[in-house]
């Protein structure tokens, strides 16, 4: 059976990788056919290309990682809370379990990446560029969409209580069993599926982002 073209192509990962527990992350260095373990945290080491590799259980808490180059890479059970990766490059990339509170993805290019069953709360992802994103069962309280460009993304379940979504462009973004009450910038939500249980929580934030009022008097009362 064919795959659906707005669907997100998974990592392709060799069969086995060998593991590396104690490897050195360095300026723009490049890796490849790894899986790493450990703790990275406060680490500076912008510029890094990894592909094909599988990351689990590592912490690269509050770590420099501009301009993080990843293709082809599993992330799971990994903790990246506070770690600044402005201008990153995702592709065929999947974080599974994962703390992301408050990371840095400004201007992130992102193609074919899924986050799932992860907290990605108060997350920058401020006019970054994707298609074929997948957020599915995930904490998005907080997190920062002003101005981002993703085509065919899913927010599937995600808890978007205060998300900002302002002059975003979501084309074909489909938003099914996520709570939608307090997110901002909603008038914005141009061209996005929503299902039956969301129009009217959507419909108050749109509302009130124009100044609709809902009143059932004909003429406004003089008090």
């Amino acid at each position: 059976m064919a795959r659906p073209k707005d669907r997100a192509v998974p990592p392709r990962l060799p069969a086995d990788l060998p593991s590396h527990r104690d490897l050195r992350l360095t300026e723009d260095s490049d890796f490849s056919g790894l899986m790493i373990q450990g703790d990275f945290s406060d680490g500076n080491v912008p510029g890094m290309t990894l592909k094909q590799s599988h990351i689990r259980h590592s912490a690269f808490l509050s770590t420099d990682l501009g301009r993080l180059r990843l293709v082809d890479v599993l992330v799971e059970d990994s903790d990246f809370a506070g770690a600044q990766m402005p201008e990153a490059s995702f592709t065929r990339v999947t974080f599974r379990s994962c703390r992301m509170s408050s990371a840095l993805l400004a201007q992130a290019r992102l193609r074919d990446v899924t986050f799932s069953e992860s907290k990605l709360d108060d997350v920058n992802f401020r006019m970054c560029q994707g298609d074929r994103v997948v957020f599915d069962d995930v904490n998005l309280r907080g997190a920062d969409f002003y101005a981002a460009h993703l085509t065919s993304a899913r927010f599937f379940d995600c808890d978007m209580s205060g998300t900002e979504v302002s002059q975003a462009i979501l084309p074909r973004a489909r938003l099914h069993g996520s709570f939608l009450s307090d997110i901002k910038g909603g008038e914005y939500l141009r061209d996005v599926v929503i299902d039956s249980s969301q129009v009217l929580p959507l419909a108050i934030q749109v509302f009130r982002a124009l100044d609709i009022r809902v009143e059932d008097e004909r003429e406004a009362s003089d008090s």
